[in-house]
C-alpha cells in the first residue's frame, strides 16, 4: 500500500499554536479569548496532541481552563491523558468543575466528559499493581489514595458513575473492592444521586458482576447491599458460576440465606456441591479467606443449601405424586339394535350351517 506524503505544516499555524499555548499555560485569558477571535483554533495541537485546553489543566489556570472548554470539544490525549483527566490527577476540584461548566455552556452532557477513558498505558495506579490501559478518572482516584476522597464525591456529584467500565470492562465500584478501599467505595454509594443509575448488573471479561466481586474480595455487607438494591443474582460468569456457589464457598452465612430465596431453582439444583438430594461437604473448596475455625459458618451454610434442596425435592415429589391419572377412553358401548316385534328372528346357527354345506 502506498503511503501517502504528509503535509508540511504552515508556517503561520505553527505561530499560533505557540501564540495560544504560552498564553493558556501562562492563564493569560484575555490574551488567549483575542487569539480565537482573530481566528486561530482552540483545539490547534502540537504533534504530541498538547492543546491549550492541556496546558491550561496541566498548569492550574482555572479561567483560562473553563473559557477553552467552553469554545472546543477536546478529544485528542496528551501522554495518554485527556484534559479532565489532568485536573483531577492534580486534585484540583476548582478546574474539574470549570471543565464541566464549560463542557455545559458548549452543550456537551457532563457524564460524557466525566465517564471519558483516557489513553494511558500504567503497571501501577498509586501504591497499587495494576495493569491498566485505558481507565475513567473515578477509577483514578479510587487507586490514588485518601487525599483524593473529596474529588470522588465531587465527581459522583457532577455525574461520573461508580459503574463506569474501563476498557477492561471493570467500573470503579471493583476496583475499590479489589483495592480495599472501602471508604472510596462508601463515598460513592452515598452519594450517587440516583441509586437507580447504577449499573450493578455490570460485568467484567470474564463475566463477574459486582455481587461476584464482593464475595471474591470477602466483602459480605457490601454483598448484602448490592442485594438490597436489587441486583441479578442470578447472574453466571464464564464458567456459569453464580454468586449463590461462591458465597457457600466463602461461608457467608447471611448472604447466602438471602441467596437460597432468590437463586433460580434450576441453577440450586445444578450446583456442583451435592448429588441431587444431599449436599456433599467435601465437594465446597472453601476460599482462601476463610477461617480454619470457621466450622459453626461452614456447617451453616451446608445446612441452608441442604434445606433448600429439601424443599426443591419435596415440591418435585409432590408433583409428581399428587397429579391426578386420567383415566384411558374406552371404546364406547354398542347399543343392540331393537327389532319391531313383527320383524322375523333370524337363528345365526342355521345360517353358519348352510354356508358350511354350500362349501362342501
Amino acid at each position: 500500500m502506498t503511503d501517502f506524503p504528509k503535509l508540511n505544516r504552515i508556517k503561520s499555524d505553527d505561530e499560533n499554536m505557540e501564540k495560544i499555548h504560552v498564553a493558556a499555560r501562562k492563564g493569560q485569558t484575555d490574551e488567549v479569548r483575542r487569539l480565537i477571535e482573530t481566528g486561530v483554533s482552540p483545539t490547534i495541537q502540537n504533534r504530541f496532541g498538547c492543546t491549550a485546553l492541556h496546558l491550561a489543566c496541566k498548569f492550574g489556570c482555572v479561567d483560562t481552563a473553563k473559557y477553552l472548554a467552553s469554545v472546543g470539544e477536546v478529544h485528542s490525549s496528551w501522554h495518554g491523558q485527556k484534559p479532565i483527566h489532568l485536573a483531577v490527577m492534580a486534585n484540583k476540584m476548582d478546574l474539574v468543575e470549570a471543565l464541566v461548566e464549560g463542557a455545559k455552556e458548549r452543550g456537551q452532557m457532563p457524564e460524557s466528559l466525566l465517564n471519558e477513558c483516557d489513553e494511558r498505558e500504567v503497571n501501577e495506579i498509586g501504591s497499587h499493581l495494576k495493569y491498566c490501559k485505558g481507565q475513567t478518572a473515578l477509577h483514578w482516584c479510587v487507586g490514588l489514595g485518601p487525599e483524593y476522597l473529596d474529588m470522588i464525591k465531587l465527581l459522583v456529584r457532577l455525574g461520573a458513575s461508580p459503574t463506569a467500565k474501563d476498557k477492561a470492562d471493570e467500573t470503579p465500584l471493583m476496583r475499590a473492592m479489589e483495592f480495599r478501599n472501602r471508604e472510596a467505595l462508601d463515598v460513592m454509594m452515598d452519594n450517587v444521586p440516583n441509586k437507580n443509575s447504577l449499573r450493578l448488573d455490570y460485568a467484567d471479561k470474564q463475566g463477574n458482576s459486582h455481587l461476584h466481586w464482593a464475595i471474591l474480595t470477602n466483602c459480605e455487607d457490601v454483598a448484602l447491599r448490592f442485594v438490597e438494591l436489587g441486583i441479578d443474582a442470578n447472574m453466571e460468569d464464564n464458567e456459569h458460576v453464580v454468586p449463590l456457589y461462591l458465597s457457600v464457598r466463602a461461608a457467608m452465612v447471611l448472604l447466602t440465606k438471602e441467596l437460597v430465596q432468590k437463586t433460580d431453582v434450576f441453577l440450586i439444583q445444578n450446583c456442583p456441591y451435592h448429588n441431587g438430594t444431599t449436599v456433599l461437604p467435601d465437594r465446597v473448596v472453601w476460599m482462601d479467606f476463610v477461617p480454619a475455625a470457621a466450622d459453626a459458618a461452614k456447617q451453616e451454610v451446608i445446612a441452608l443449601l441442604q434445606e433448600k434442596l429439601d424443599e426443591i425435592v419435596r415440591s418435585l415429589s409432590t408433583g409428581a405424586g399428587g397429579a391426578v391419572k386420567k383415566k384411558k377412553k374406552t371404546a364406547p358401548a354398542i347399543k343392540r339394535m331393537k327389532l319391531a316385534p313383527s320383524a322375523p328372528v333370524r337363528n345365526r346357527s342355521r345360517s353358519r350351517t348352510r354356508s358350511t354345506a354350500a362349501g362342501k
